[in-house]
């Protein structure tokens, strides 16, 4: 397990992940990206995404200007191997069917070592309109990390994501946390591209 860690370390693997990927994306994706200058260069920030495929971790993650730990579904952990990769790439578990209390820790301790943590606010992929979860609120809340919101939809077989402005965390409790979900949702909801015919 050492010899795996040291193997996919994140002082190396996760940089130039996130380079290559982002390379693919751009040349073979068409991926575009708006708003990149919202994302803080330093300091701790949580981005809080929509989710809509399993390509939102390395998409989003190569969009921005610099590295984000995602949280990860508890599975994609399940081996020495799968482990040592994931961590190289600085993502770290969250067991979905339950309120995992570690995970939310790991993100807090994360953010006040100054990095960025990515969160879906749905909780899951392809989640379409469903209500978001209180989680990405819950951590800036705890860490006073601000969220950027950020939204990532498909034009064809083409990458698209933007991110908005920073909203700093106001207020503790789970009036706050409520209230600043809502609110990173709507702007969220604001960055996607509206429907056709829909009106202006």
């Amino acid at each position: 397990m050492k010899l795996l860690e040291r193997l996919f370390s994140p002082s190396w693997l996760q940089r130039a992940a996130y380079v290559v990927f982002g390379a693919y994306a751009r040349l073979f994706r068409g991926l575009r990206v708006t708003g990149a200058e919202n994302v803080p260069r330093e300091g701790p920030v949580v981005i809080a995404c929509n989710h809509i495929s399993a390509w939102d971790p390395p998409v989003v993650g190569s969009a921005g200007p610099r590295p984000l730990d995602f949280m990860a579904k508890v599975e994609l952990f399940s081996t020495p191997l799968s482990a040592a990769f994931m961590r190289g790439l600085g993502a770290f578990p969250v067991d979905r069917s339950r309120s995992d209390v570690g995970a939310v820790k790991e993100a807090i301790r994360r953010l006040r070592a100054g990095r960025a943590v990515g969160v879906f606010i749905q909780g899951t992929r392809n989640a379409g309109d469903a209500a978001a979860l209180d989680g990405a609120a819950y951590i800036a809340l705890s860490s006073g990390a601000p969220i950027v919101p950020a939204a990532i939809w498909r034009e064809g077989r083409s990458f698209r994501v933007a991110f908005g402005e920073p909203i700093q965390p106001v207020g503790k409790g789970r009036e706050a946390a409520t209230a600043l979900t809502a609110e990173t949702q709507r702007r969220i909801a604001s960055l996607l591209p509206r429907p056709q015919g829909n009106p202006v």
